[in-house]
């Protein structure tokens, strides 16, 4: 006669009591964050420098480091030099004959990390800087800051602009002698809906000036806009810059502006 198969309960099903190590595990919620030293390594090279480093530069100061020095008589025969290596893709090193695909991955990694490092250098380095007030009789306001310019240029009131590929910066600093408080803002190129290139009198009306004035969303003067409506440029507060070179300004915030545009889209 046949005895019936008996079945234990799993636990966690129809009531079974879990294992006892399971109600006292600790539950990880997130992994720490911390880089190796080679990442670390790779994240505080200027990508400057390394675009200048040589064959044999390459493999002393990345692959030793990393160490993947076996990879340097391929580096080598094949004249990567530090231009060449951060063009590189997993594509490039398969074509090297880097076999090993944990090497090829960690390699696209760190190489990686310096395509990273150089976009941010490129995009917080410096496109164009200038002062305000600018030099000429044409870029002042009147008689009088014609006056204070060319007798005491210090109790002129000043903003040091600063334009780069992720947004305009502009710093005022109040006359020497007034202690108040030196403004430092930033516009991202994000926030950007109009510019606006005029030319304007304003001393005696007698000579010409030119001007770019900046209309940015974050510096809404709480102009009503209906829904579905385009934005009034009107309904902010202009940026001006007064400055002779304010026309090669313009083309500069124009095609930074325009390449936010597309990275945003």
């Amino acid at each position: 006669m046949a005895h019936k198969q008996q079945y234990e309960s799993l636990p966690g099903k129809n009531g079974g009591e879990p294992p006892m190590a399971s109600k006292e595990a600790t539950v990880i919620v997130s992994q720490p964050a911390k880089l190796s030293p080679t990442e670390e390594y790779v994240l505080n090279l200027d990508p400057n420098t390394v675009a200048g480093w040589s064959v044999q530069e390459v493999n002393q100061n990345f692959l030793e480091r990393a160490g993947l020095g076996y990879m340097a008589e391929m580096f080598s025969v094949n004249k990567i030099n530090g231009k060449c290596l951060m063009l590189l893709t997993e594509g490039h090193l398969h074509e090297l004959g880097i076999t090993c695909l944990g090497d090829r991955i960690y390699l696209t990694e760190l190489i990686g990390l310096l395509k990273k490092k150089k976009r941010e250098a490129e995009l917080s380095a410096a496109k164009w800087s200038g002062v305000t007030p600018a030099p000429g009789i044409a870029y002042k306001e009147d008689c009088g800051e014609c006056c204070v310019a060319y007798f005491c240029p210090c109790c002129l009131a000043k903003t040091y602009w600063r334009v780069t590929g992720q947004g305009v910066f502009y710093k005022r600093e109040p006359p020497c002698g007034l202690w108040t408080e030196v403004r430092t803002e930033y516009m991202d190129y994000r926030f950007f809906k109009d510019l606006e290139l005029k030319t304007t009198r304003k001393c005696l009306c007698c000579c010409t000036a030119t001007e770019l004035e900046m209309y940015v969303d974050d510096h809404d003067s709480s102009g009503a806009q209906k829904e579905g409506e385009p934005p009034n440029p009107g309904a902010f507060h202009p940026h001006v810059l007064r400055h002779p070179e304010a026309r090669n300004v313009e083309q500069i915030i124009r095609n930074s502006w325009n390449r936010a545009r597309l990275v945003a889209e």
